[in-house]
């Protein structure tokens, strides 16, 4: 018997009938002999995709010990896609009756998975009713955060941004697991993800003072005038310009209560030359305008130290 290569089917080779190399190589045959595409449903495809992005996954396979994510943290997580691999190979196999069933699915599974990639991008859309995002990227590595916090419960309608160089990634899932728990899987690795209070969350509102406990400021924001943007808070070196915020006092004054005039005053004193316009008055307007609070921003960087971990079954 003559040495010759090592089968890529061979175990010992580090590889397996069922590594995505193997399937990958079977698929690419299939096409060359012009065989036909598999006949996959479009309810069967949305279900395939759901398991992908692990709808369904008991909680303590992503978090098998409560330390992991303790209350008031994010983890950041990749996801192997020979797991999911396997994971959609096993819901096929309830399919399998016979030997011919078995070898049918090994030979299609490439061609199947892909159309469940492509699933994976207009599931969300789908539930929520909303058009096909235009920049999803098939095939690259998926990222998720699972985000466990007070946070999650207060404001259900919380947003995420994440981007990479820049540019928006497509989220895949984004669900509450529990009442303080949240999942989002990307489709794609980012650098970056923004968490983002619930937009409808404008209201009026003060900022504690650091320099003095008890006291009350407002950021200063632009007004239009003296190249000052309008709604911008206006800084100044690394700071943020803020104003004192006086409040009633006396006998008979209620508790926490502005005091208008003397509000204004501070303001005024408060604002950069050429802020507020020739007449160095701010209008109600204006003055309405400093108590606006926006809904709060976090920024997360995702580090670069560490990318997804490469594996060859993992890289297409």
């Amino acid at each position: 018997m003559t040495d010759s290569a090592p089968s890529p089917f061979d175990p010992a080779a580090g590889r397996s009938w069922r590594s995505r190399d193997a399937t990958g190589m079977v698929s690419a045959g299939l096409k060359a002999a012009d065989a036909p595409d598999p006949q996959v449903s479009q309810a069967m495809l949305q279900w395939l995709a759901q398991l992908t992005l692990l709808y369904g996954v008991p909680f303590d396979y992503l978090v098998p010990e409560p330390s992991m994510l303790p209350k008031e943290s994010l983890r950041f997580f990749y996801i192997d896609r020979n797991w999911t691999d396997r994971l959609v190979d096993g819901a096929l196999s309830v399919g399998m009756l016979t030997t011919a069933d078995a070898i049918f699915t090994e030979a299609m599974f490439q061609r199947i998975y892909e159309e469940v990639e492509a699933a994976q991008l207009s599931l969300r859309p789908n539930l929520r009713d909303k058009p096909l995002p235009e920049n999803g990227t098939l095939g690259t590595p998926l990222a998720g955060l699972l985000f466990r916090s007070v946070v999650v419960a207060a404001w259900p309608g919380l947003e995420l941004m994440p981007t990479k160089a820049g540019n928006p990634v497509t989220i895949l899932r984004m669900d509450r697991l529990s009442k303080d728990v949240m999942i989002a899987i990307f489709a794609e690795v980012p650098d970056a993800v923004a968490v983002i209070e619930p937009s409808e969350g404008l209201h009026f509102g003060l900022l504690d003072d650091p320099k003095h406990q008890g006291r009350y400021v407002v950021s200063l924001r632009g007004l239009g005038f003296g190249g000052y943007a309008a709604g911008v808070q206006i800084k100044q070196g690394s700071e943020f310009l803020t104003a004192a915020v006086p409040l009633r006092t006396g006998e008979g004054q209620p508790a926490g209560v502005i005091d208008v005039a003397a509000g204004v005053a501070s303001i005024e004193a408060a604002m950069p030359s050429g802020a507020l316009g020739d007449g160095g008055k701010i209008t109600s307007g204006g003055f309405a305008l400093q108590y606006l609070r926006t809904a709060g921003r976090q920024d997360y960087s995702v580090s670069t130290d560490k990318t997804c971990p490469s594996d060859e079954g993992n890289e297409r």
